[in-house]
């Protein structure tokens, strides 16, 4: 015999489908046998829509989508009898399957997601009930309804949310998953997007509050987000950014962000980050002036791609880049070429930019063009401005100087630029600017300090991302 709980989510989830199909003004939950345990679940504030809103095919679907929950019904009771760990995975696999499918069923986006809701929540009720085994619980929650992801290094995750133009997925832009997010995570635990192969011209905000975002793609060039906005067409250049990240623990990987303004339009940001605790994976930055903005706070980058042109990593963030590959554009006529920008305004602040292990080399285009371009390791965007580049590949492109003056206006005195054991032609320092804030590094316990985990701590929270990295130099 069924037990009690069970039949009360029968009626419920019998009267909820007939009451969102049939109408009333009155509160669903009012409606139905048991209204205390139905705004525990769903709360007072679900309503009906009236059947007139549904065209034939909605309707259809809607009844489709009542038959489906109705099977899953039926696997409820027949796991009160058999309720181990394994038996109650085959009854969650078969609700996850109903659960899809009635999702499928919408082409109206505001309907799935209303429905992707009101769902989500009562099977999380129902496993919380009937899983014995919370692990098993937890577990499929966060599983959620998609495939494993296979990361880097032999690792998998699952995404909560699938995007893809061709439909397959829960939606077809960025955005709009972003903006559902906000919605469907439970807590402020990993909220994983899985964004498909394509190309979305679109510019994405990820919000302060939205914390733990993950965003993973099918790698560079495969996983494209676009835009052009730039300074010349009147953006400030922050709002240039095809991407803008804010909330704290952001993630991202194999994932390009471009902007494809052009040398022309000055200012256009790809990534904008004030993410503290963010890592970047994989992932490519293409620009030209601004391209990758490290505004603040803690961020990690292994293995990306960044071009550009004019201060195209700029920014006061602490932030240790490691193993990436620093490819450096054609600019305009006339222009040089600075790589980093940093803007470090005070001499008792902790942020800088440390280049580790990376390799600065010439775009094609660049290795292309006729007559030399002057390309500088950066220039001291605020007066205590600090980078160092340790132990990376530096291409004969390199102007000897190594480091230019920003504007003809830098305190000489105040920055801290350095390079310790840095090979290719371009790293010889024999011609290297004479200020007092440059330095050639001989020792490691001169350079040890710039480590991820002596520059901030990143031992502690970039393992859970499950991105490698080197925490000495």
């Amino acid at each position: 015999m069924p037990k009690p709980y069970l039949i009360h989510y029968y009626f419920i989830a019998t009267h909820l489908f007939s009451a969102l199909v049939f109408c009333s003004d009155a509160s669903f939950c009012d409606q139905i046998t048991f209204p205390k345990l139905c705004n525990s679940i769903f709360g007072p504030k679900l309503e009906p829509r009236e059947s007139h809103s549904f065209d034939a095919q909605a309707k259809i679907a809607w009844m489709d989508c009542l038959e489906l929950y109705e099977d899953v019904i039926r696997h409820i009771n027949l796991s009160t009898t058999h309720m181990s760990p394994t038996d109650i995975e085959k009854w969650l696999s078969v609700a996850l399957v109903n659960y899809k499918s009635c999702q499928n069923r919408f082409k109206d986006s505001d309907l799935s997601l209303n429905l992707k809701l009101h769902s989500q929540t009562f099977l999380k009720s129902l496993v919380e009930l009937l899983a014995e085994n919370k692990t098993l619980a937890t577990d499929f929650l966060r599983a959620h309804d998609h495939q494993r992801i296979q990361l880097a290094e032999g690792g998998t995750t699952y995404a909560n949310l699938v995007v893809a133009q061709d439909g397959s997925g829960d939606f077809k832009t960025v955005t709009e998953a972003i903006k559902a997010s906000e919605k469907l995570r439970i807590n402020i635990e990993r909220f994983v997007i899985h964004v498909k192969s394509g190309v979305y011209k679109e510019n994405i905000v990820i919000e302060q509050s939205m914390n733990n975002l993950t965003l993973i793609g099918d790698g560079i060039d495969a996983t494209v987000i676009t835009n052009d906005r730039n300074y010349e067409e009147g953006y400030t250049t922050g709002d240039t950014a095809t991407a803008q990240i804010w909330g704290p623990g952001f993630v991202a990987m194999g994932i390009t962000f471009e902007n494809t303004a052009g040398p022309a339009k000055q200012q256009a940001i790809a990534l904008l980050s004030s993410s503290d605790l963010s890592v970047f994976y994989r992932c490519s930055f293409k620009g030209y002036q601004d391209t990758l903005c490290l505004l603040k706070y803690h961020q990690f980058y292994r293995e990306c791609d960044i071009y550009g042109t004019v201060d195209f990593i700029f920014g006061d963030a602490a932030a240790v880049l490691q193993n990436c590959n620093i490819y450096v554009r054609n600019p305009l006529p006339g222009q040089q070429n600075t790589i980093t920008a940093q803007g470090r305004t005070d001499p008792l602040s902790t942020t800088g930019f440390v280049m580790h292990k990376s390799r600065v080399s010439p775009a094609p285009e660049l290795a292309l063009a006729n007559g030399p371009v002057s390309t500088f390791l950066g220039r001291p965007w605020k007066d205590y401005s600090r980078v160092v580049f340790v132990k990376c590949y530096l291409d004969s492109f390199i102007d000897p100087l190594g480091w230019m003056p920003f504007l003809g206006d830098s305190a000489f005195d105040n920055v801290y630029y350095a390079e310790y054991m840095n090979i290719g032609k371009g790293a010889d320092t024999g011609g290297r600017v004479t200020w007092p804030g440059y330095h050639v590094l001989t020792t490691g316990e001169e350079v040890e300090q710039f480590s991820v985990g002596r520059f901030f701590a990143g031992e502690f929270w970039i393992p859970s991302t499950g991105v490698p990295f080197d925490s000495s130099l």
